[in-house]
């Protein structure tokens, strides 16, 4: 039997917990996936000179940004930066998203759902975070039905300018 070091800083484990909803299952899929990876991943950096999103996992150390780009995922910062957006842009501003969604492959109902959870975290009145989480939840059964994303974009965008309409009315 051959024994495998793994070198898994704290985050990336965490980050491997998190993404598999603690079944140790979806654990090792997500290590299997990681070390298919690795060389695939090796020649496209040779291939590619400019820095590219998905080159930081041609290393052999899982970080949580490895695990997140492997899993295709989106990353902690990217939520923390689209939420942002959607609390703090305009309408028309705010679907920049769009294009970051395209740029790193991100599926909008992950989005939606990682969205979701930085919204518990955030600190806001209880009636506006109902009436969000309300909302997100129909944007996700919506788009597991195969919706428009544009269309869902749009209302995932209008959402958020209707919560930062309500909490500034909190405020006043």
């Amino acid at each position: 039997m051959k024994i495998r070091v793994l070198d898994v800083p704290d985050s990336g484990l965490a980050a491997l917990v998190r993404l598999s909803n603690g079944d140790m299952r979806k654990a090792l899929n997500i290590l299997q996936v990681f070390k298919l990876l690795i060389p695939i991943l090796y020649l496209f950096k040779k291939r590619k000179s400019e820095k590219q999103q998905s080159t930081h996992m041609a290393s052999q150390k899982i970080t949580e940004e490895a695990v997140y780009l492997c899993t295709g995922n989106p990353l902690p910062k990217d939520i923390e930066q689209i939420s942002y957006w959607l609390l703090n842009e305009s309408f028309a501003e705010s679907f920049k998203l769009s294009e970051t969604k395209t740029r790193k492959g991100l599926a909008l109902i992950d989005i939606v759902r990682e969205v979701t959870m930085f919204v518990f975290k955030i600190k806001m009145p209880s009636d506006v975070r109902v009436q969000l989480i309300n909302d997100l939840a129909d944007i996700e059964y919506r788009l597991s039905f195969g919706c428009n994303d544009k269309l869902q974009l749009g209302s995932l965008i209008a959402i958020f300018t209707k919560a930062r309409s309500a909490l500034v009315a909190v405020v006043k």
